[in-house]
């Protein structure tokens, strides 16, 4: 997304007003993003007109919320108070989607968004420590996180790093500076032990990071 890019269409979804304010401010934040409307509930499939937004949103307080915003197949932020919210999700396509925890901040919340809307998979560290421990009843065959997973900011830029942009153009996308920019690919690459950028990008796809 570039300057003259129109924003990013977001719904935001959650059962109190108050809630529903709180993520509408930390998202109009961003000049980014736009907050084209607001849902109380899980919507019905042909309640909203999808075309019209391109991420979805959602405080999700349990599985039940989390299974009826599945149901629309739509790029979204997930919030959760738990980890365990998201275990329905093991071993499940993973379509761009975001999953943090609430008290995620102003700037991982944008980032997240910015990341699903590039086609990214971001995921709380919290959540990827316990991702480990999903599944049916805890059981099934364990596929280890990430020893080191990444936060939300360095998913973003990991992202525009693989579409093989440089410093100056990620830091105009996720409106932050460069030397930000530079910082946060030092420290993706010394999370992944990486020695350079493709490098990065090649071992993040390996272990699930980035989409192939």
């Amino acid at each position: 997304m570039n300057a003259d890019s129109a924003p990013i269409r977001i719904l935001v979804a959650a059962t109190y007003p108050s809630l529903r304010a709180g993520l509408r401010a930390m998202l109009d934040s961003s000049p980014l993003l736009s907050v084209v409307g607001e849902l109380g509930h899980a919507p019905e499939r042909g309640e909203v007109d999808f075309s019209a937004v391109d991420v979805l949103v959602a405080d999700v307080p349990d599985e039940s919320s989390l299974r009826g915003h599945l149901k629309m197949a739509q790029a979204a932020v997930f919030l959760a108070s738990d980890p365990a919210t998201f275990a329905v999700l093991r071993g499940q396509p993973s379509p761009p989607r975001a999953l943090l925890l609430q008290g995620a901040s102003s700037d991982e919340l944008v980032a997240a968004v910015l990341a699903v809307a590039a086609g990214l998979v971001v995921m709380d560290p919290a959540v990827a420590a316990a991702w480990d421990n999903f599944g049916a009843g805890g059981a099934g065959e364990a596929h280890p996180a990430p020893a080191s997973p990444l936060t939300a900011r360095e998913q973003a830029v990991l992202g525009l790093v693989a579409l093989g942009l440089p410093n100056k153009t990620i830091a105009l996308r996720l409106s932050i500076s460069e030397h930000t920019v530079k910082f946060h690919v030092g420290a993706i690459l010394g999370k992944l032990g990486a020695a350079s950028r493709t490098e990065a990008v090649t071992l993040a796809v390996r272990s699930g990071l980035l989409p192939l």
